[in-house]
């Protein structure tokens, strides 16, 4: 089941106020907008009446073989019969007979049963367009329902940039208008009509853009969009059976049918008075032939695989001078050649639009380039300045505990990619040489301190080396115990670590 079907099911008949149903209406899709746009902005409202044909109630139903649908099942129509065609006509002339008196003419024979053709609304029901009967026969008389279908299996595939669902078309004008910028985009829309400039294979289910179903033009219909073509066909008779007569309708009352017919679907009504000539079945399809065959003309000369080809090679050969560009860049590339291969292949690229796709591969790779140098000379000149601050900080002897901050940065690697890298901060390196040199300075005053302390020391021993020679000249060995007494009185107590010192002085000794 495709989204369409799923759609309708889901939100077939008229939702009534406060039923979960009415968030269907507030869908952007279908519904009023917000932005102030008028009620049925997108479904505009249309009732276009003819005499009815033998064949009409077979297309209807779709029980002759139609060939220019766009959705290929049935199932998506609703289809409603009260009457048979047949009986319902013999009935009429019965009642005329009795009512007038005289046998109807053969005129009023021919367009005794109408067949009537109104735009609707995804979610128009059958329900919607009895409604819509029975407020016509309230207002006229007449307007008495044979058969009704709903039709959604019919339309147009779509190519175009901007997005379907802001798009409105005038059959009138076959015109296309954007309705947020609020500007014609005709010539930016191509429409593709099913067994007109599409085809459709019964056997394979694919389309085509040829009759024969050649493989090479095969369409991908996936890039494109749909828009269906809702609408009911209504047959229908003026005739009242209560009285014989037929309901008569004179311009006026055709001008107040169509605000009928708007309020009862809940669409937009059509311009009153205007202009615009009605074209037939017939006629419209061949005014729309003509103004796409005009638009496809302006877009210039079709390009051509040859074309596609010399474009390839200077753009690869562009990104191997560059030096940095990766595989994946040059996949990329392959890519893009893919897609356009298959545009030229189904007939969808101009010359002129393929040749501005690579001037703009060609302006990014070069500003990538530009990027490129500006980023290798501001990395060069980091390094440098690192390398130098490095240098500086490796003469010195003395190192303090500490980091030099970091930051990570991107930079190009190639065309289409990046990497990140880490970078010593340039207030991080200037702070980390000032400390170091206020740690030079205090390690300085330091080793000063010591330094002073060290003659100090060498004084004492000098002291010590000559008390050593006094006692050994004018002591005997058997007064040393005397002397050790003496020393042990005049000089105070000295710690362990003096101790062993005086044992390495030989004092002891």
């Amino acid at each position: 089941m495709n989204d369409l079907e799923e759609e309708y099911k889901k939100n077939r008949g008229t939702p009534k106020p406060n039923e979960q149903s009415m968030s269907f209406y507030n869908n952007r899709q279908f519904a009023e907008k917000s932005n102030g746009t008028k009620k049925g902005t997108f479904y505009k409202s249309s009732f276009h009446s003819q005499t009815s044909t033998k064949h009409s109630l077979e297309h209807m139903e779709r029980k002759s073989k139609v060939t220019y649908l766009l959705i290929q099942d049935s199932s998506v129509n609703d289809n409603k019969q009260y009457e048979d065609v047949k009986k319902f006509k013999e009935q009429a002339e019965k009642i005329y007979k009795e009512k007038i008196g005289q046998k109807m003419q053969p005129k009023a024979k021919e367009n005794l049963v109408k067949e009537a053709v109104l735009n609707t609304k995804p979610n128009t029901s059958i329900e919607d367009i009895e409604k819509t009967f029975k407020n016509l026969n309230k207002k006229f008389t007449g307007h008495h329902i044979i058969a009704t279908s709903i039709h959604r299996d019919e339309g147009v595939f779509i190519d175009t940039k901007y997005d379907l669902e802001d798009l409105q078309y005038s059959s009138s004008t076959l015109s296309w208008k954007h309705i947020k910028l609020n500007k014609d985009v005709t010539n930016e829309v191509i429409d593709y009509a099913p067994n007109r400039n599409i085809f459709y294979n019964q056997e394979n289910r694919s389309w085509y853009f040829d009759k024969n179903f050649a493989g090479e033009n095969k369409a991908d219909v996936s890039k494109y969009q749909k828009k269906i073509n809702y609408h009911a066909h209504v047959l229908y008779s003026n005739f009242n059976k209560d009285t014989g007569k037929t309901a008569r309708m004179d311009r006026t009352n055709m001008r107040e049918l169509q605000t009928i017919v708007a309020d009862s679907l809940g669409m937009q009504r059509g311009q009153e008075f205007s202009k615009n000539k009605r074209m037939n079945h017939w006629q419209l399809k061949r005014a729309i032939d003509a103004k796409r065959e005009l638009k496809l003309s302006t877009q210039g000369e079709l390009a051509k695989q040859k074309d596609l080809q010399n474009e390839m090679r200077v753009l690869r050969e562009e990104l191997k001078k560059q030096g940095t560009a990766k595989r994946e860049d040059y996949a990329k590339i392959e890519q893009l050649n893919k897609v356009l291969k298959e545009q030229i292949t189904n007939k969808e690229l101009s010359l002129n639009d393929m040749k501005k796709i690579f001037d703009e591969k060609m302006k990014t790779i070069e500003y990538q380039n530009k990027l490129l140098d500006k980023q290798d000379e501001r990395i060069k000149n980091q390094k440098s300045d690192i390398e130098s601050l490095e240098s500086k900080v490796q003469k010195r002897e003395l190192y303090i505990d500490g980091s030099i901050p970091q930051k990570r940065v991107k930079i190009k690697d190639g065309l289409l990619s990046s990497k990140e890298v880490y970078i010593y901060d340039t207030e991080g390196v200037k702070t980390y040489v000032e400390k170091t040199k206020d740690t030079e300075k205090s390690l300085k005053r330091e080793v000063k301190n010591l330094k002073k302390e060290n003659s100090i020391l060498k004084d004492e021993n000098l002291e010590l080396d000559m008390f050593k020679v006094f006692v050994k000249k004018h002591f005997k060995s058997t007064d040393l115990e005397k002397v050790k007494e003496i020393i042990k009185i005049v000089m105070p107590k000295i710690d362990n670590s003096n101790k062993i010192n005086a044992k390495n002085n030989n004092i002891e000794r």
